[in-house]
């Protein structure tokens, strides 16, 4: 993500489908943490996957960016939030860690990509945040994480799963030889006639 890009994220002063905001606070904040698991599961579930960006508090409604302070900054690394995610969700979540400056404070942005093969769960309880089993979406009504609630979010993961084994299933029979390869050479249907200077010689 470029920092022009963070900015616009920033400037909208709202969440939307593919983003998401939590508060301040170290990974140790238990709490936190199982709210940003959540997140990244919802993100996980969604076409595309998302962003979730720690070190914007919400007050009543209103969000403020106050951003993480530098000790706190320190516990987001890579490694222990991949610990945290691994033991929460089911198969696992594919993401990234990095840290933006924007208007003189810092965030954590973790980048979730989409799941690989089939819908992620959520492995363990976490008081009532999060509960084993439950599947996690960012719903088309609300920009928020929430298990499914309408039959149309349930259509939109069952579409996303359904695409992926397709395309496995494309990608596997063009390596077996069963259909073309996109850079196999267009067949013609005349590699067979000879060129018309050659007939004299036959």
């Amino acid at each position: 993500m470029t920092d022009e890009e963070f900015a616009e994220i920033m400037a909208l002063g709202h969440e939307r489908a593919g983003v998401e905001f939590k508060g301040p606070g170290p990974l140790a904040d238990r709490r936190l943490t199982a709210q940003v698991v959540k997140a990244m599961l919802g993100m996980a579930n969604r076409r595309d996957g998302g962003i979730v960006v720690v070190g914007v508090a919400d007050n009543d409604g209103s969000l403020d960016p106050v951003g993480v302070n530098s000790a706190d900054l320190t516990t987001w690394s890579y490694d222990r939030v991949a610990d945290r995610i691994a033991s929460y969700a089911d198969p696992g979540v594919n993401f990234e860690v990095e840290i933006k400056e924007h208007q003189d404070n810092r965030y954590i942005v973790i980048e979730v990509s989409e799941f690989d093969d089939i819908p992620v769960l959520c492995k363990r309880a976490y008081d009532d945040v999060l509960r084993e089993g439950a599947c996690y979406v960012r719903p088309r009504r609300k920009p928020e994480t929430s298990e499914i609630p309408t039959q149309a979010d349930m259509r939109d993961l069952l579409e996303l799963a359904s695409d992926k084994v397709v395309m496995k299933y494309i990608d596997r029979a063009r390596r077996l030889g069963l259909i073309p390869s996109l850079d196999a050479t267009p067949q013609t249907g005349n590699e067979d006639v000879p060129n018309p200077g050659s007939i004299g010689e036959l």
